[in-house]
C-alpha cells in the first residue's frame, strides 16, 4: 500500500490578498500602531489603526489595510500607499509597502511596553516613559539595567524588559526576512518563540528545520526558502530533510514506519530528486540516530527513532507483563462466584469465560461490538477483583471516554494523560519506569484509540506485577496517532483475546445496535424510518439538499424528540474535511445557523465567536488539552486577541498565533469522534465522500449515537460504504514483534 497524502500539501499560504482596485504608492504615513482589527494568518492581510502625531500634540487616527505581516501594537510603521474611500468603512490607507520601525519616541515605546511585555501594564509603562523621557529608546538599547531606577521595578522585571526588547528586534528582522518568502507574521512569532534571538540565524542556516519543528509550515515552504538561499535541489541537506518530512507525514496518517521503496518513489516523483539520495540520506540519518532502518518481511522498514523506540517498548513491556505469575485457580473460582452472585443480570457463558480469562491472565484483551455486554462484564470484574483484595485503576484515551467509563463502572476513571501526570517543565510524563503507577490491575477502555507512543508511555509506567486489561471494539477505526495497537495485539495471538459476540435482548431492540452488527456482516442497514425507532435514513441526491436537511434536523426536527432539548446535544459527523459536505463547509453553515452573532475574533479565513463549539486539533501538553478534545468558547478578549475555551476537564487560553490549534466542531470528522458518544448523531453520506466511504468508518459513526442516528444522502453511497472492507492497513510491526511461532 502507499501513503496517500500529497507531498505538495502545505498549510502555509503564500499568495498575497489582492486589493480590489490598484493603489498608486504616492503617499506616506508614519505613526504608532494603536490597534489590530483583523489579521489573515495565511497571507498577512491586516486591518489596523495607526495614530499619526499632529501639531500641538493632537493625533489623527487612520485605518490602514494591506499585507502588514509582522506588525505589533505600539510599534512605529512607515507605510507607502494611498488613501481610498471605502463605500462601507470610509477612508482607508491601502498599503503597498511598509517598514516596521523600532518605537522611536517615549509615547510609542510606552505603548509597546504596555502591550507586548507580560507583567508591564499601562501604569508601569507610563512611569517608565515619564522617568526616561525621550532617552528611553537609547536606555533600552545600551543600558537596560537602568530600568531599576523606576520605582516598582526590581531586578527580575528589569531583566524581563531587557530580554523582551532585545528579542523584539530579532523578531522584526525575522519577520522582514520571512515576508519575502511568503510566511505571515503568525509563523514569524511562532518561530521566534521556539528559537529565541537566534531564530533568524537558525532559519538561514537550515530552513528545513521549520518543517520539522513549526506547526503549520510544510516542507514546500521550507524548500522555497532554501532555494532562494541557494541550497541545491539535489543536496544531501535537502534529502535528509525530505526523508524526515515524509516519515512525519506518514506518521500523521497513522503509519509507524515507511518502506524504503516508498521513500525512493517519493524522491523520484514528488520531489524530482535522484532516488540514490534517499539511500544516502537514510544512511546519514541512521548514523546520527534520527532514523532506524531494519529488515522487515520483504522490505526495509525506515522508522523515526522515537516511533521505533515506542513500538519496541510496547512489545517488550507486554511480553514482560505477560510472563508474570497468574492468579491461582482457587482465588479465581472464588472471585467468579462472587461476581456471579452480585450481578443483577445473569452472566452468559461467554461473559463468564471472559471474566475468568481477565482474572487468570496477566494481559488480556476483551473486544466486542455494541450491546454485547462489555459494561455488565466490567462491573462484574470489579466485584471479582474486590473479592480477592485488588483495587483496579481505570483509564481511557480521551476525556469523554473516561467519563463514560466512570459512569458505567461507578468508579473513578481518568484519561491516560492525566493518569501519567504530564509535567510541562520536563515535557514528559512524571509517571514512568522510575516512578510507576501504584496499581496492580489496570483497565483501559476504548483501547482502539491508543496509539503506539501513548501505549509505550503507559506500559513503561506499570509495575512488573501489574495486570493489564484492554477493552475495545476491534471493528472501530484505528487511533488518530500512529499505530494500530489493539488490532496488532489481537493479531499477534500472543495474549488471550475474548470476543463477545452475543447481542443482548435489551440491545437488540435498538436499530442503532442491530444495524451496526449488520454492517459488520456486510449487510445493508435496515431502514424503516419508524417514528418510534432510533435509526433513520433520509434520501437526498444533491449535496445542497443534503446540507439543507442537516440544517433542518439540527435546528428544528430533532429538537423536542428523543429527549433532545438543545442543538448542543446533536453532533454532526462527516467522513471528510473538504468538499461540499466536509467539516469546513458544514461548520461554516452551522455556525451561521446556530451562533450567527456575538463577540468574535478572526484567524485567517475563520471566524470564532463566543459560544462556538470547538475542537483541539493536536496535543498541547502545556495547556493540558489533547487532540480531539471538544469545548466551548467561553470568552473572547478582542483587545488582547485572546480566546478562553472551556473543555470538559479544563480551561485553556489561546492567543491569535495559537488559534490554528482550534477548529469549529459543530461538525467533526468521524475519526475525531472516536471514544465519544453523543445523544444524537447526524451524518451526510454522499458520493462526494467516495474516497472515504468504508465499512469501519460508517460503523464507527453509527456506534457514536446514544439515542438516535440519522444518515442523510444517497443509497448508492451507503451501499458503497457497506461493500468496502478496505481498512487502509497501517505500516506497523508490533504484531510481528509479539508473535510467537
Amino acid at each position: 500500500m502507499r501513503a496517500r497524502r500529497e507531498l505538495d500539501a502545505d498549510p502555509g499560504a503564500r499568495n498575497p490578498v489582492a486589493v480590489a482596485q490598484a493603489v498608486q504608492a504616492t503617499e506616506t504615513v508614519e505613526g504608532i500602531l494603536d490597534q489590530v482589527l483583523f489579521v489573515n494568518d495565511k497571507n498577512g492581510y491586516s486591518v489596523a489603526v495607526v495614530v499619526i502625531p499632529q501639531e500641538h500634540g493632537d493625533f489623527r487616527r487612520v485605518t490602514v489595510v494591506g499585507n502588514l505581516a509582522g506588525l505589533e501594537v505600539g510599534a512605529t510603521i512607515r507605510a507607502v500607499g494611498g488613501f481610498e474611500k471605502h463605500p462601507r468603512f470610509g477612508e482607508q490607507f491601502h498599503v503597498v509597502d511598509f517598514e516596521t520601525l523600532r518605537p522611536a519616541g517615549a509615547v510609542a515605546i510606552e505603548r509597546y511596553l504596555a502591550s507586548e511585555i507580560k507583567g508591564i501594564g499601562p501604569r508601569l509603562a507610563r512611569r517608565i516613559a515619564e522617568h526616561f523621557g525621550d532617552t528611553l529608546g537609547e536606555v533600552l538599547d545600551n543600558a537596560p539595567e537602568r530600568m531599576r531606577e523606576v520605582p516598582g521595578i526590581g531586578a527580575a522585571a528589569a531583566r524581563l524588559i531587557a530580554t523582551a526588547w532585545r528579542d523584539a528586534s530579532g523578531l522584526r528582522e525575522l519577520t522582514v526576512f520571512l515576508r519575502g518568502h511568503g510566511l505571515a507574521a503568525t509563523h514569524a512569532r511562532r518561530i521566534h518563540k521556539f528559537y529565541g534571538k537566534d531564530a533568524l540565524d537558525v532559519v538561514k542556516r537550515d530552513p528545513y528545520v521549520l518543517a520539522r519543528t513549526i506547526h503549520g509550515i510544510g516542507f514546500r515552504t521550507a524548500d522555497a526558502i532554501a532555494e532562494k538561499l541557494g541550497i541545491p535541489r539535489n543536496s544531501i541537506q535537502r534529502a535528509r530533510a525530505a526523508v524526515l518530512y515524509i516519515l512525519e507525514r506518514m506518521s500523521d496518517e497513522g503509519h509507524v514506519y515507511s518502506p524504503f521503496e516508498y521513500l525512493e518513489g517519493q524522491f523520484r516523483t514528488a520531489l524530482e530528486m535522484d532516488p540514490d539520495l534517499a539511500h544516502d540520506a537514510v544512511n546519514e540519518l541512521a548514523a546520527s540516530g534520527e532514523v532506524i532502518a531494519e529488515e522487515a518481511d520483504d522490505h526495509i522498514a525506515i522508522y523515526l527513532a522515537r516511533l521505533h523506540e515506542a513500538e519496541v517498548n510496547v512489545a517488550t513491556r507486554i511480553a514482560e507483563l505477560n510472563a508474570g505469575r497468574a492468579m491461582n485457580k482457587d482465588l479465581i473460582d472464588r472471585a467468579v462466584a462472587a461476581a456471579i452472585k452480585s450481578s443483577a443480570l445473569d452472566l452468559s457463558p461467554e461473559q463468564k469465560s471472559a471474566l475468568r480469562c481477565a482474572l487468570a491472565s496477566r494481559v488480556t484483551v476483551i473486544t466486542g461490538g455494541p450491546g454485547t455486554g462489555k459494561t455488565t462484564l466490567l462491573r462484574s470484574l470489579l466485584v471479582a477483583l474486590a473479592d480477592v483484595g485488588l483495587k483496579p485503576t481505570l483509564a481511557a484515551p480521551t476525556g469523554r471516554a473516561a467519563r463514560r467509563l466512570q459512569e458505567a463502572s461507578g468508579r473513578d476513571a481518568k484519561t491516560i494523560h492525566r493518569l501519567l501526570e504530564y509535567d510541562p517543565q520536563s515535557g514528559g510524563f512524571i509517571r514512568g519506569k522510575n516512578f510507576p503507577l501504584r496499581t496492580n490491575y489496570l483497565i483501559i477502555d476504548e483501547a482502539s484509540m491508543m496509539d503506539v507512543e501513548l501505549a509505550s508511555s503507559l506500559l513503561s509506567a506499570l509495575m512488573p506485577n501489574c495486570s493489564l486489561l484492554l477493552v475495545g471494539d476491534r471493528d472501530q477505526l484505528p487511533s488518530v496517532g500512529p499505530g494500530s495497537v489493539l488490532k496488532d495485539v489481537i493479531a499477534s495471538d500472543f495474549v488471550p483475546v475474548v470476543q463477545l459476540k452475543e447481542v443482548y435482548r435489551q440491545a437488540r431492540r435498538s436499530l442503532i445496535v442491530a444495524n451496526a452488527h449488520r454492517l459488520n456482516r456486510g449487510e445493508f442497514p435496515q431502514i424503516s424510518n419508524d417514528a418510534e425507532g432510533d435509526f433513520f435514513f433520509f434520501e437526498r441526491n444533491a449535496a445542497e439538499d443534503v446540507l439543507a436537511t442537516i440544517k433542518q434536523l439540527v435546528q428544528q426536527r430533532l429538537i423536542g424528540r428523543f429527549g433532545i432539548s438543545d442543538p448542543r446535544e446533536i453532533q454532526v459527523l462527516t467522513p471528510m474535511n473538504r468538499g461540499p459536505l466536509g467539516t469546513h463547509t458544514l461548520n461554516r453553515e452551522l455556525q451561521a445557523l446556530l451562533n450567527p452573532a456575538g463577540r468574535e475574533i478572526r484567524s485567517g479565513d475563520r471566524t470564532f465567536r463566543e459560544g462556538d463549539r470547538v475542537i483541539q486539533l493536536r496535543n498541547n501538553y502545556d495547556k493540558g488539552v489533547f487532540n480531539g478534545s471538544i469545548g466551548r468558547i467561553a470568552e473572547i478578549n478582542s483587545e488582547k486577541a485572546r480566546v478562553r475555551v472551556a473543555f470538559e476537564e479544563t480551561h485553556a487560553e489561546y492567543d491569535l498565533s495559537e488559534l490554528d490549534e482550534l477548529a469549529l466542531a459543530y461538525a467533526i470528522s468521524v475519526h475525531k469522534s472516536q471514544g465519544s458518544q453523543y445523544p444524537a448523531i447526524v451524518m451526510p453520506i454522499h458520493s462526494t465522500h467516495y474516497l472515504m466511504l468504508r465499512r469501519n468508518l460508517l460503523y464507527t459513526a453509527i456506534t457514536r449515537a446514544e439515542r438516535v442516528c440519522v444518515l442523510v444522502g444517497t443509497k448508492s453511497a451507503l451501499q458503497q460504504a457497506v461493500r468496502n472492507q478496505d481498512e487502509r492497513l497501517r505500516f506497523s510491526r508490533l504484531a510481528q514483534r509479539l508473535h510467537v511461532d
